[in-house]
């Protein structure tokens, strides 16, 4: 992988830890009977973040992360309830 691309891909993986990171007081305001399943999603969205930077490092190919990347949609579609639709959102090459 090119020094772009990994670039790329780490600058993926600082999005998901912004987005967490921007999550966690709200979270922390919510009554403690709901903070249960969106402390489970922004956990979901750490390990994701982790995969990019494994990626990043050349430690999983692009296809394994793409894997992880489908895995952590449909985790976040069953967390939430919304109805799978995680496999149309990633691209088959």
């Amino acid at each position: 992988m090119g020094a772009r691309r990994r670039h790329a891909v780490a600058r993926q993986a600082a999005f998901l830890d912004g987005l967490v990171d921007a999550q966690l007081e709200f979270i922390r305001q919510l009554p403690m009977h709901r903070r249960e399943e969106l402390a489970e999603a922004l956990a979901v969205l750490v390990m994701l973040a982790q995969d990019h930077r494994y990626r990043a490092q050349g430690w999983i190919s692009r296809r394994e992360l793409r894997h992880r990347i489908g895995r952590a949609l449909a985790g976040l579609d069953a967390l939430l309830g919304v109805p799978g639709t995680a496999a149309a959102v990633l691209p088959q090459r």
